[in-house]
């Protein structure tokens, strides 16, 4: 794969992946399929990519089922300790292997993900962290306030492994925020829905429901948040792309056997 050198380059986009180019600079989100995204003839390339994808989160969950259920269990039975209970598995663990034909590697990859991610970045990019997120369902909790990754540097791809709409904790963003900061924002800050009204004006969010397959890109600076699902388990692919001069701590580390110098795509602990 071959990314941006400068940013005056641009990659070569599929009609859709500049749509989603020009969404994600002018409000800080952009949601599309991944068969729309690949372009005209891709269907199939899209289809076997996401069965992979798919099936390898299959058998992530396969490995982990007995935590799982564990957590699951924990969390019917005491609801007095669901918050000492992590609702989020991560399912290649917390310094995930990297793999480059692994799916999930593949995906964050593909050079219309990562193409997306350079142009919007105007630079060069590499993937600092990649995961299947595993959260389960629980009862109903207070709501939470907007937030924001301030000193973050980059752009943030979910790819829904799970239909997510209300129920199942979609994730909602603040169009624009993702620019500067405005009077009555105060950053990373959790702010009430007043606040952000008042900050960007009525009617300036949006939520990224979607079925499987479903691609949402975000840029980290802007105000978000996504609550608890409670009608059943959400499960994402997330990775994050940023600069190479990015001073985010890198958390990937290459898989047995593969070199590092495979792995050029990728920011390496």
């Amino acid at each position: 794969m071959r990314l941006l050198r400068g940013p005056r380059r641009s990659a070569h986009l599929t009609p859709e992946a500049r749509r989603v180019l020009d969404d994600l600079r002018r409000d800080g989100i952009a949601s599309t399929d991944l068969a729309a995204l690949l372009g005209t003839g891709a269907g199939t390339e899209a289809d076997e990519l996401l069965a992979e994808v798919l099936s390898r989160t299959d058998d992530l969950i396969a490995d982990q089922s007995a935590d799982i259920v564990h957590r699951r269990r924990r969390l019917v039975a005491d609801p007095g300790s669901r918050r000492a209970v992590p609702r989020d598995v991560d399912l290649l663990g917390s310094r995930p292997p990297v793999d480059p034909e692994d799916p999930y590697a593949r995906f964050l990859r593909h050079p219309l993900i990562s193409g997306v991610a350079a142009a919007h970045c105007r630079r060069q990019v590499r993937i600092w962290d990649m995961n299947g997120v595993l959260t389960l369902a629980s009862a109903p909790a207070a709501e939470v306030g907007w937030t924001r990754d301030a000193g973050a540097h980059g752009l943030d791809v979910h790819l829904h492994l799970t239909a997510v709409q209300d129920g199942v904790g979609p994730l909602s963003y603040v169009r624009t925020s993702h620019r500067r900061g405005r009077k009555g924002d105060r950053g990373g800050d959790h702010l009430a829905d007043r606040d952000v009204e008042r900050a960007f004006g009525p009617g300036c969010t949006t939520t990224a429901e979607g079925s499987t397959g479903t691609v949402v890109f975000t840029d980290p600076r802007g105000l978000q948040r996504r609550v608890r699902p409670t009608v059943r388990d959400r499960l994402l692919l997330q990775g994050r792309f940023s600069t190479r001069g990015g001073y985010e701590r890198a958390v990937l580390l290459p898989a047995e056997e593969v070199p590092r110098s495979a792995l050029a795509d990728f920011a390496l602990a």
